[in-house]
């Protein structure tokens, strides 16, 4: 297993590039921008790309996917609970000016699969599984990679959690999502949607808003 890591787009966005050595099949998860620099290095490294996965469907997580999928011809993975979020000026209109900047930009095909729960798909013999941790948006899945790795989405940050203040977010969503993650079982690698990278176990004790979680 091989995974890149790429800061996109203006708002400094965690995207990462997953792959198999040997098959070459992958995964982007997030491709907030930059659909060029992306595509460059999945033709560099002869990636077969089968599935975009996205932990929500805010603009800063899928400016490149239009790109990406024309080009590759990986199927998007998302929530369903974010469809409203696939319409530019339902996504771009809370954030004003910046937003109406970024309209030409926004370029969504739209989903391929769902996330479920019960969803599990597999790439270059690895897994994934999904958990549904609203508060950020209604549609903020977290994507579990074999056992040792969490993509975490705007909903655990290393020390922090995503807001939830725009349209769709909710707080007490957010603190029981928070509190399904400190109960997993096990440590993974934390790997969110902005910012440095974190372990689950130093998240348990170490971040404030999972710790109230807890309390709660």
């Amino acid at each position: 297993m091989q995974i890149k890591q790429f800061v996109v787009g203006d708002v400094a966005t965690n995207c990462y590039l997953v792959y198999d050595e040997k098959t070459l099949e992958g995964a982007i998860v997030d491709p907030g921008d930059n659909a060029e620099k992306l595509l460059k290095e999945i033709e560099s490294i002869k990636i077969k790309l089968k599935y975009i996965l996205l932990t929500h469907a805010h603009f800063d997580h899928i400016l490149a996917v239009g790109a990406i999928k024309r080009a590759t011809g990986a199927q998007v993975v998302v929530g369903k609970e974010d469809e409203y979020l696939f319409d530019a000026q339902s996504s771009l209109s809370p954030f004003g000016a910046y937003g109406r900047q970024l309209m030409a930009k926004f370029d969504f095909p739209g989903a391929d699969i769902w996330i479920t729960e019960d969803l599990e798909l597999a790439f270059g013999g690895m897994k994934l599984k999904f958990y549904s941790t609203p508060g950020h948006t209604p549609g903020s899945y977290i994507i579990q990679l074999d056992d040792s790795i969490l993509f975490t989405g705007d909903t655990l940050f290393c020390q922090s959690c995503g807001r939830t203040d725009l349209p769709g977010g909710s707080w007490p969503d957010m603190l029981k999502s928070l509190k399904k993650l400190y109960n997993l079982p096990g440590d993974y690698r934390v790997l969110p949607g902005h910012e440095g990278l974190s372990t689950l176990e130093h998240e348990r004790t170490a971040n404030p808003y999972m710790r109230q979680a807890v309390k709660e």
